[in-house]
């Protein structure tokens, strides 16, 4: 069998090693006589493997299966496939480093299992390898130098080095853009085909630099007989670019040039003695395409056809009912919808988000729902988890950055993926999910990370400031949040799960440099001894698992102008959050609306054009959801709302607001209401019992005493005599009452008790 030689020229394409599917990790044996259970890493590949991915994939990424690799990780990798339908090769580019960090010949990503390919981290290429890079900065800094600065090593490089701009999809190609000390350049990777070998191609379009431009294209692992490297120069004018060979790895240097520049770059694997052969075929190569002439006006759509639907209107009586917005579940490329966040163009227009990589335009939105269409709109992200449109550009919140969608030709797909910011900092772990892209009213935005990674992001609200120049860390001591908002007036909240650390489920309303409980986040020098808390507990039997919040600003959806409302994802329920401040000091009840969502809520928003409540979600664990995911309409009829509108804590007692008039025997009978209380223990273990206040040792609840109820003047609030009130982590009241004419009002508030009024 013939040694293969490594041939560099002026691209990045595949090998012409012919292989198989890598085999999966071998798992150990055991000496337990039962049948062992596959590890994850052995499972079959998750369902989202299956569909039409786009041709690009994005997310944490290894290199396995190659002694001189040493798993190595790249951890805001983009996976481009390359050739025709994408079968050829797959070239792994580093966004934080700049550097093109490994090319496979023929063998796709391999998927992390857990969790249905949902672990976020832990996806493979595996050898053999066309060529691999070492991890660290693609090109030298302004002083020549390779060397990695970051404290960390989390987070991109600084944007005086380098700085990833994004990428272009133009003819079924990808281009990246980036800037290396101040000098814009576009690298666009191929695949040639040479005298029966492929080679990886990569043309490079560099601005003019007033300075030398060094680029680390490889590492020199070889055959038996050695490498040889070629660079084809197509510029038309300046210098020409030397390629060079030292301490096993391969470095183009661009010299100073005043006008832009274009060369092409070939990698390949070929048999011993062709490389002569190869380096010539490889000078006759077209030149490079001038890419920046076509770029920003916008390619063929990727995917051309729309996908039609029919939805459902909700049919129940009462003031409210949830209409469903059929997402094309079945459909030929298998693609899955497990939503991760919406917004709304001007026109009504839905864009909505996957947590698989796509960005969905959704038309049809009226009163009916008889057709709706649904266009690809993007695709290849890194499993977003929210997403905002401002002045109708779609912003998506992925693992490793913002990303802004531009249609350059209104094809309602977009041309350019702009890296918005990507300073956030990632590891590897499950519960680092990104989650709820939100503005206040000065355009920046938000978002929140779980934790995991042992750098300064993990579990933190982030801002990142309107421009998308400057990141900084707002609050810490979030465990797993999956979502947040941002109210009218610049309200900031974030809800967590229950787990170590977090008693039980909470909505905070986060105050910057707040600590809100979770230990293992908390990036102080010194530990906390306590910590901020929250808006409101909720039960773990109420709400297991939290979504996002939204704030209602009109009189469109009801009586709950001003009011916000929360997701469960667990329960895949929606809460209306009863807030309320004293002397400075906000706390809150919750009550949970008689419907129920189609997968696990998470993201609400009410939209500017008909002020109704719509509500996106998925079906990943640890949710009740039935449908793999789900985008909803709850809709205000119009017809009377019998529903608790306030909750107020005096020192003498509860007064409870509802939106209806009362029936004045009930409202006033005792038996009518029941109260009881507990609190929660903030350790490390995972989650906390219930404790009575009466003994703090002793699981269980409180009985509170009632000692009178009066119906005040406008017939619509009641206030509740309670001797002895004091704050508590959890209470909760149940009321059974009826209005004047009959109708029910039964329900359960759980509310929290911070601070109390003076007597009412």
């Amino acid at each position: 069998m013939n040694c293969l030689r490594l041939v560099l020229t002026a691209l990045v394409t595949t090998a012409l090693v012919a292989t198989s599917p890598p085999a999966l990790a071998q798992k150990k044996k055991k000496k337990q006589v039962q049948e062992e259970k596959k590890p994850w890493w052995d499972a079959p590949q998750p369902r989202f493997s299956k569909s039409e991915l786009g041709g690009v994939f994005t997310g944490t990424i290894d290199m396995r299966g190659d002694a001189k690799v040493k798993d190595k990780t790249t951890y805001k990798a983009i996976a481009v496939r390359l050739g025709e339908g994408g079968k050829d090769a797959t070239v792994i580019f580093d966004t934080e480093m700049m550097r093109m960090a490994c090319a496979v010949p023929d063998n796709p990503v391999m998927f992390n299992t857990y969790r249905d390919g949902l672990g976020g981290a832990g996806h493979w290429v595996s050898s053999p390898y066309i060529f691999t890079t070492e991890s660290g900065p693609g090109w030298a800094n302004e002083g020549g130098n390779f060397g990695d600065p970051r404290t960390d090593k989390a987070g991109p490089l600084p944007r005086a080095w380098a700085q990833y701009r994004g990428l272009y999809r133009y003819n079924g190609r990808v281009v990246f853009t980036y800037t290396v000390n101040g000098v814009g350049i576009l690298d666009a990777p191929w695949v040639a085909k040479l005298g029966g070998a492929k080679g990886i191609t990569r043309d490079l379009e560099v601005s003019p630099a007033e300075s030398q431009l060094v680029l680390r294209v490889c590492q020199a692992i070889e055959g038996e007989a050695g490498a040889t490297m070629v660079v084809v120069n197509a510029s038309a004018q300046g210098p020409k670019p030397v390629l060079k060979r030292a301490d096993g790895h391969y470095f183009l240097a661009i010299p100073p040039h005043q006008k832009t520049l274009r060369l092409r770059l070939v990698i390949a694997s070929v048999p011993k003695g062709a490389e002569n052969e190869y380096t010539t075929a490889a000078g006759r190569l077209a030149a490079p395409d001038n890419f920046s002439a076509n770029l920003e006006r916008g390619g063929p759509a990727q995917w051309p056809d729309s996908w039609s639907t029919v939805g459902s209107v909700g049919k129940e009586k009462g003031p409210y009912v949830v209409d469903t917005i059929t997402p094309p579940f079945d459909n030929p490329e298998k693609v899955l919808f497990r939503f991760g966040g919406h917004d709304f163009f001007s026109n009504g227009d839905i864009a909505v988000c996957t947590i698989d990589g796509d960005v969905w335009r959704v038309s049809g939105i009226d009163d009916k729902l008889r057709k709706i269409e649904w266009k690809r709109y993007a695709a290849g992200l890194f499993q977003p988890l929210g997403l905002r449109i401002v002045d109708n550009k779609v912003y998506v919140l992925g693992r490793d950055q913002i990303t802004r969608l531009h249609d350059y030709n209104g094809d309602n797909e977009a041309d350019y993926y702009e890296c918005f910011n990507n300073q956030c900092k990632i590891g590897k772990h499950v519960h680092e999910f990104a989650t709820g892209l939100e503005t206040d009213p000065q355009g920046n935005f938000y978002f929140v990370k779980g934790h995991g990674a042992r750098n300064s992001h993990a579990g933190t609200l982030l801002k990142v400031y309107k421009d998308g120049a400057t990141m900084d860390v707002v609050a810490t001591g979030f465990r797993w949040p999956n979502g947040s908002s941002a109210g009218p007036n610049g309200e900031l909240t974030v809800a967590d799960q229950q787990g170590t650390w977090v008693p039980a489920s909470r909505i905070d309303l986060v105050k910057p440099g707040g600590f809100y409980g979770f230990m293992n986040a908390h990036h102080r020098a010194t530990p906390p001894t306590t910590y901020d808390g929250p808006l409101c507990w909720i039960p773990h039997n109420v709400d297991n698992s939290c979504g996002g919040q939204a704030w209602n600003t009109s009189d469109k959806w009801g009586p709950f102008n001003g009011h916000m409302v929360h997701c469960s994802y667990g329960k895949c329920l929606l809460f209306l959050v009863l807030r309320e401040t004293v002397d400075g000091v906000d706390q809150a009840g919750v009550y949970q609306f008689p419907f129920k969502f189609q997968s696990g809520a998470m993201r609400a928003r009410f939209s500017p054009n008909d002020g109704q409540l719509y509500v996106s979600g998925l079906k990943g664990w640890q949710t009740s959801g039935a449908k793999d995911g789900c985008l909803q309409r709850v809709r205000y009829t119009g017809a009377p709302v019998a529903l608790p509108k306030s909750i107020n804590i005096h020192q003498n007692g509860i007064r409870v607001g509802f939106t209806q008039e009362l029936d004045k025997e009930l409202a006033e009978d005792l038996d009518s209401w029941k109260l009881e209380q507990w609190n929660y223990r903030w350790t490390k273990a995972y989650g906390s019992k219930e404790y009575k206040v009466s003994n703090p040792e002793q699981t269980g609840h409180d009985p509170v005493e009632v000692t009178s109820a009066r119906l005040l003047k406008n017939r619509r609030e009641v206030f509740l005599t309670i001797p002895n009130l004091a704050p508590v982590m959890q209470m909760k009241i149940h009321f059974d009452l009826e209005t004047p004419k009959g109708e029910e009002l039964i329900g359960d508030l759980h509310s929290t008790i911070h601070a109390l009024a003076k007597p009412f």
